[in-house]
């Protein structure tokens, strides 16, 4: 009984290793949850459903985005695999591009324009959610360069990167959720000082953060 209870913590601590490196776990979270809660393509597909029509709706673009982002996690995860296991040298490589993504995203939060446009889709909410995600070119660009800086080699990086990929996945719900059930508090009655500072706050994090990465590795 002794040698289990001994036992059992080594081998919980490989497994949370397989998913990302304890040292750059809280960078990766702020990272996130700035990208998550910053407006963007579906984040004003949620508030638009939400305010227009109904928070079903707004659950249901959630629900497809979530959905985009599994195919998002798979074949991201199995390109980058492929090419890094293939060409080493493209881990610098991605490394490079992420870092430089993160810092170019955190200056377009800070300047962009807080207002939520009107989004027009003649499809259902759930499919218009999906459909949103999987064709966004920011989304492909975020997880094929900004979550291959967090994977590790320990379990292979495909793997890693699927972990990666389903945690983005989870926070970015619970962001898209959190905007459907408050939308119109946010969108009706907070004044655009409000919002503005909090894309402030997300976009000062995600340069921070980036120029963390960019000079560790590279300086």
């Amino acid at each position: 009984m002794a040698y289990l209870n001994y036992q059992s913590p080594k081998l919980e601590s490989k497994s949370y290793n397989l998913v990302i490196n304890s040292s750059v776990l809280l960078p990766f979270l702020i990272i996130q949850f700035s990208v998550a809660f910053s407006p963007g393509l579906i984040i004003a597909l949620v508030v638009n459903q939400s305010v227009q029509n109904s928070r079903r709706k707004g659950v249901e673009v959630a629900l497809g985005a979530a959905a985009g982002a599994i195919g998002l996690t798979f074949v991201s995860a199995l390109v980058v695999s492929l090419l890094v296991n293939t060409v080493p040298v493209m881990i610098t490589v991605i490394y490079f591009i992420g870092s430089i993504y993160i810092l170019i995203k955190g200056y377009q939060t800070i300047t962009s324009d807080v207002s939520t446009e009107t989004v027009i889709d003649n499809n259902t909410a759930f499919l218009s959610g999906l459909k949103v995600n999987l064709l966004n070119p920011k989304m492909w660009v975020f997880y094929l360069t900004v979550l291959p800086i967090y994977m590790t080699s320990e379990g292979g990086y495909f793997l890693s990167l699927v972990y990666l990929g389903l945690i983005t996945l989870v926070i970015n719900f619970i962001a898209d959720i959190t905007y459907a059930y408050t939308s119109d508090f946010f969108f009706k009655n907070s004044s655009e000082k409000t919002k503005g500072v909090i894309n402030k706050l997300s976009g000062i994090s995600l340069v921070l953060i980036g120029l963390y990465l960019f000079v560790s590795k590279f300086f």
